[in-house]
C-alpha cells in the first residue's frame, strides 16, 4: 500500500513539473491518467480534478474542463477556487450560461468574502445575464477594496463597458494610474474606455446631426429648392440675386440605348 502511494505521489509530482513548466499538454494528459486509478486518496483527486479543469479550460476544453471541476467541487464543496474555476468553464464557453457562471462566481465569492477577483467576476457576469444594478453595485465594491489591482481593473472594467458606466470605468482607471503610474495594461484599458466613449457619444448625435447636415432630396415626380444655387443671366447685372432660385425636379427613368458608330458612306 505505502509504494501504492509513493507511486501515486511521484505521479502528481510530475503533472505539477509539467505544468509549472508550461507544459499544458502533458499535464492534462498525465492527470488524466492519475485520475483513473482507483485508489486514489480523496484530497488528492480533488486537487488532481481541479487542475485538470484548469488546463482543460485554458486548452478551451470546456465539456471537459466543467466534469473535472464538477468533481472536485462535490469532492471538496468549500474550495472556492474550485467554484470559481467552474465559473470561468462556464464563462468563456460559447455555448455556456452566464446566469450559471454568475451563480459559481458568487458561491465563490460567498466562501472568500476578501477575495475582490471572485466578487468582480460576480459581478460582471451579473451584468451579463441582465442584472446590471446588482453587478454594477458589486463591480463598484470590488474596485473600491482593491483600487490598484490589475486582475481586478481587467475584470471591472470590463463589465462597466458593458454596462454603460463609462464615468465608473473612467474613475476606477483614474485611480489605479495614479497609484501604478507607467503601466501598460492600465494606459490600454484606458485608451479603450476613451473609445469607447467616443464611439457612444459619437452614436448619440450622429444621428441628428447626420439629419440637419443632409441635403434634402427631392421625392420621386416632385421637386426640391435649392436656395444656394443661384442663376445668373448674361444680361442680368444685379448684385442680389436672391429671389431667383433653381427648382430640381428628379428625372424620370429613360430607356438607354448604347449608341452606335456608323461608318457614314462617301
Amino acid at each position: 500500500m505505502s509504494m501504492m502511494l509513493s507511486l501515486i505521489q511521484a505521479g502528481w509530482e510530475s503533472v505539477r513539473t509539467a505544468a509549472s513548466q508550461g507544459r499544458r499538454a502533458d499535464a492534462l494528459t498525465q492527470v488524466t491518467q492519475l485520475l483513473s486509478r482507483p485508489t486514489l486518496p480523496p484530497d488528492l483527486a480533488a486537487e488532481a480534478h481541479r487542475l485538470a479543469g484548469e488546463l482543460a479550460t485554458e486548452a478551451e476544453r470546456y465539456p471537459q474542463a466543467r466534469r473535472h471541476l464538477r468533481a472536485a467541487a462535490a469532492l471538496e464543496p468549500t474550495s472556492a477556487r474550485t467554484h470559481y474555476m467552474l465559473g470561468l468553464a462556464l464563462e468563456r464557453d460559447p455555448q455556456g450560461c452566464d446566469r450559471r457562471a454568475a451563480a459559481r462566481f458568487q458561491q465563490a465569492a460567498k466562501l472568500e468574502n476578501e477575495n475582490c477577483l471572485y466578487r468582480a467576476a460576480f459581478g460582471r457576469a451579473a451584468i451579463r445575464s441582465g442584472r446590471t444594478k446588482t453587478g454594477v453595485r458589486v463591480l463598484l465594491e470590488a474596485v473600491q477594496n482593491a483600487p490598484g489591482e490589475i486582475a481586478v481593473l481587467r475584470v471591472a472594467v470590463d463589465g462597466f463597458l458593458e454596462a454603460g458606466q463609462l464615468k465608473a470605468a473612467q474613475r476606477a482607471l483614474t485611480q489605479a494610474r495614479f497609484m501604478r503610474p507607467g503601466d501598460r495594461e492600465l494606459a490600454t484599458m484606458w485608451e479603450r474606455t476613451r473609445f469607447e466613449t467616443a464611439r457612444r457619444e459619437q452614436r448619440e448625435l450622429g444621428g441628428t446631426t447626420r439629419h440637419r447636415q443632409d441635403a434634402e432630396h427631392a421625392k420621386d415626380g416632385g421637386r426640391v429648392v435649392l436656395p444656394f444655387v443661384r442663376i445668373h443671366t448674361q444680361n442680368d447685372t444685379r448684385q442680389d440675386c436672391d429671389s431667383i432660385l433653381r427648382l430640381d425636379m428628379v428625372s424620370q427613368p429613360q430607356p438607354h440605348f448604347p449608341r452606335l458608330r456608323v461608318q457614314g458612306r462617301r
